[in-house]
């Protein structure tokens, strides 16, 4: 269960195995294969509603990341170490990349720039990523972090690192 005070963030996920399941859903009706259309058109749509998000509960010092599919939340609770800071930190997109990626590349040669959430934390796993998003977005969400949890944010998208918070 979830209390009141606790920290939420969710976004929507779009998933690319819903088109396919779209287009197996055609097949299967083309096919009249009804129980396939059936079993893959309540899968699909299932994986076109979903979302992906962060519950953190302070009051039970837990958090769980969680994938959801219309109400059903695929996650479990893991214990909290103590925060120190949230920090906005930048990630550069190359293109020079050698390996394959699951991420769309820029075309322009330069770079592409995306920005990320992390709770510091003690400890040994360091850092929770809560989110990732434009700078206005995720600068909005690590102040709202803070706030929640009252605690500090670092702005760490510049050379010039500063608190905000």
């Amino acid at each position: 269960m979830e209390t009141p005070t606790a920290y939420r963030y969710e976004k929507y996920s779009f998933r690319v195995i819903t088109p396919l399941m779209a287009l197996l859903t055609f097949i299967f009706l083309v096919y009249a294969e009804y129980i396939g259309t059936s079993i893959s058109f309540v899968v699909g749509t299932l994986l076109a509603f979903s979302y992906q998000g962060v519950i953190i509960d302070m009051a039970g010092q837990r958090y769980m990341k969680y994938d959801r599919f219309l109400n059903i939340r695929i996650g479990g609770w893991k214990t909290l170490s103590t925060p120190s800071y949230v920090t906005v930190v930048r990630i550069n997109l190359s293109s020079a990349r050698t390996g394959p990626s699951p991420i769309v590349v820029p075309q322009d040669k330069k770079g592409v720039r995306a920005f990320k959430v992390n709770l510091v934390v003690e400890g040994d796993q360091r850092y929770i990523s809560i989110c990732r998003g434009s700078l206005e977005k995720m600068t909005e969400e690590a102040l709202r972090l803070g706030k929640s949890l009252q605690i500090g944010v670092l702005d760490y998208t510049t050379h010039e690192k500063k608190w905000i918070l």
